[in-house]
């Protein structure tokens, strides 16, 4: 065996340790530490990065002498290799081994990194060896030495990070949960698998998965490359509905959703080879994954530039989220090919996550509060319209109750009063006469009011005995009305209020517009009915005067019922009102 080393001493508290290791690689794990220890090794020393590229059943064979310097204390320390989603990692000392990593049930004390604990007495020597596996993926790893201390310290910071970003992400899951349920968007249910997927992620690749939830689970290293894939993919589509490409930039959207295809495909080949065929070369499916990834962080960055012209904020709110994720993913995938010698680290990635997970909740948050609030708003001028129209009925409830009024006091008033006066000088004979036309008088009043017929739906006809009688009380003025495929009945609450229109706007064109012949038109539509009002009369300039208390009127009862309202008119030309409401 021929070592090459350096030696390092690590002074903490009593402790003083020296070092010399080395590595060799071993090409499809053909050796047994027997033949490892007769093998050439590189010098290694502490913090040197190891970088074996792609591999593919590879293990790496290290070599560490250690020696207590302190000859009257005994020293402890811990051997950490920075890489914990290394498949296996064994550690030989004398007859015994030590068993670790993602495909194995053993995990380390220390969630920062895979530890082994060493003990020297005073001046005591000691060699062991250690083998490091990983059987398919890109596979780097470095030493050094810490104290307990320290991984105590750097294991709390990292779990208190992770779980600070678990909570954050889920109450802002919940909260989203509760938007998706209440405005059914696709925008927050492609937000909640996004946010799901991220969580997945950071928790694989910070080690939080194996170390404290799923030590027993041996699959967690295609666990982290999957949820990795699915989540970048989560990501364009979210992207995709946020800066609404379908609507503005149709030839990205489509670019981006065939990027996810083919990712996707990629994911899913990957996996079911993985299951038939577990020694199978993935090397050309990580190789290409990585361009897709590349080219769909490309598109999607060039598209929120775009979208700046269009939607500033989105944009911006897109690209502030966007910028540390193609930091981070560019950086992995140079150095994965080897073009940039370092990358962003895994902390980088777990901020980067959480101030993403949370600008975009906070933002859809906030853009449902905006929307909550236009919406209250809208709902109070929809409460005040109702108190408006509220207070408009009353007026014309009163208006009618007035003219109801002084009918009864002019006509029928008048007639008992002659009725009491001819009983007064005994003429029963003509007090009974009278009595006859009071009736009749009453019951003409009691139709021009609201014709019975309109209780059996009748408006055509009860519409045309009322012209009738207009007509006849008219001498230099005429009223028209035509029916054009329009039902004689109709089982409509509006029937009511149509028939009071018709006769406000006959009123309106004798009293205010002074015509001469008044045109009543009525239309029967398979979905609709259509009725039009037009007049001779002089017409008003409708930008100087407004439609007035009865147009008005009019306008909420065709509202009420979900109907359209239109009056057009013209200076010495006449008015035209047209009305539809649904079937």
């Amino acid at each position: 065996m021929l070592l090459l080393g350096l030696s390092k001493s690590l002074a903490g508290g009593s402790a003083n340790i020296s070092v010399a290791a080395g590595y060799m690689v071993d090409r499809g794990s053909k050796w047994t530490l027997a033949e490892a220890v007769q093998k050439q090794f590189s010098p290694f020393v502490e913090k040197q990065k190891v970088n074996l590229g792609y591999n593919r059943n590879d293990a790496a064979w290290c070599y560490f002498k250690f020696k207590n310097k302190d000859a009257s204390q005994e020293a402890r320390v811990w051997l950490c290799f920075d890489n914990y989603h290394i498949d296996s990692l064994s550690i030989f000392e004398g007859q015994g081994m030590k068993l670790m990593g993602d495909r194995t049930t053993g995990r380390s004390p220390f969630m920062s990194s895979l530890a082994y604990e060493l003990r020297l007495k005073p001046g005591e020597e000691r060699t062991l060896w250690a083998r490091l596996k990983k059987q398919t993926s890109f596979f780097d790893f470095s030493f050094r030495l810490d104290s307990a201390a320290q991984l105590e310290a750097q294991s709390s910071k990292k779990m208190t990070l992770v779980a600070f970003f678990i909570g954050i992400a889920f109450l802002l899951l919940m909260i989203n949960g509760i938007l998706l349920l209440m405005t059914r968007k696709r925008l927050y249910a492609y937000y909640i698998c996004y946010s799901l997927l991220t969580v997945c992620y950071v928790v694989v690749t910070m080690n939080f998965a194996k170390h404290l939830l799923f030590p027993n689970l041996l699959h967690l290293s295609e666990v982290r490359i999957f949820s990795g894939a699915l989540w970048y993919i989560a990501l364009s589509y979210f992207l995709c509905c946020f800066l609404e490409l379908k609507e503005h930039q149709f030839f990205k959207y489509r670019l981006i959703n065939a990027l996810c295809g083919v990712n996707l495909f990629l994911v899913v080949l990957s996996a079911t080879f993985l299951y038939i065929y577990p020694d199978f070369d993935f090397r050309y499916f990580f190789i290409s994954g990585y361009i897709v990834f590349m080219l769909a962080i490309v598109v999607l960055f060039w598209s929120a530039l775009t979208h700046l012209r269009i939607e500033r904020d989105q944009a911006i709110y897109a690209l502030l989220a966007f910028a540390p994720q193609l930091a981070w993913g560019g950086c992995l995938i140079l150095r994965t090919f080897e073009i940039i010698p370092y990358s962003l680290g895994d902390d980088w990635m777990v901020f980067a996550s959480l101030y993403e997970v949370f600008l975009f909740g906070a933002v859809l948050s906030r853009n449902y509060i905006e929307v909550f609030l236009k919406n209250t708003e809208l709902m109070r001028e929809v409460i005040l319209e109702k108190e408006n129209s509220l207070r408009t009925i009353n007026h014309v409830q009163l208006r009618e109750r007035r003219n109801i009024a002084n009918i009864i006091h002019d006509n029928v008033g008048s007639k008992i009063a002659h009725i009491i006066h001819l009983f007064d000088m005994k003429n029963a004979k003509l007090a009974k006469q009278n009595i006859r036309e009071l009736a009749s008088d009453i019951r003409d009043i009691s139709h021009k009011i609201l014709p019975k017929a309109l209780d059996e739906g009748a408006l055509v006809s009860s519409l045309r005995s009322q012209i009738a009688i207009l007509n006849a009380g008219l001498d230099d003025a005429e009223i028209e009305f035509f029916c054009y495929d329009f039902p004689e009945r109709i089982e409509q609450k509006w029937v009511y209020d149509m028939y009071l229109i018709a006769l406000e706007a006959i009123s309106n064109a004798f009293k205010h517009g002074q015509a001469s012949l008044v045109t009543i038109e009525f239309y029967g539509y398979a979905d609709s009915y259509h009725f039009q009002f037009t007049d001779d009369g002089r017409g008003f300039d409708m930008q100087r005067t407004g439609m007035g208390f009865g147009l008005d009127n009019m306008e909420k009862r065709v509202g009420y019922y979900q109907g359209h309202f239109e009056i057009s008119s013209v200076v010495g030309q006449g008015t035209v009102i047209q009305i539809v409401i649904p079937a």
